[in-house]
């Protein structure tokens, strides 16, 4: 009983972070190029997959594994994405000119 608490806990959690993040209008691709750390090099691969920003949040470890994301990558993608959830990371959008 204590998972699915925990587990419902989570999903509130997200759907209160995909509003937010719907409102700033940040694509999956803009998301994850904006981490560095090699991230970038998946990002299209990783938005084929996944559609919209508040699926990325969603994500779990094993969904990125079988997308063939690198361990490191899916390390990086799974840290920024609670450190956006948390509020202490916002990605910096690139201007392209």
């Amino acid at each position: 009983m204590v998972m699915n608490a925990c587990w419902m806990k989570d999903a509130a959690a997200v759907g209160s972070v995909s509003k937010r993040a719907g409102a700033a209008g940040i694509s999956v691709v803009d998301f994850l190029k904006s981490m560095g750390h090699g991230v970038e090099n998946h990002a299209e691969k990783i938005a084929k997959k996944i559609e919209s920003l508040d699926e990325l949040l969603a994500v779990r470890r094993m969904q990125l594994k079988k997308i063939e994301i690198p361990c490191k990558q899916r390390k990086m993608i799974m840290r920024y994405t609670e450190k956006y959830r948390q509020n202490i990371w916002r990605p910096k959008i690139m201007e392209s000119s």
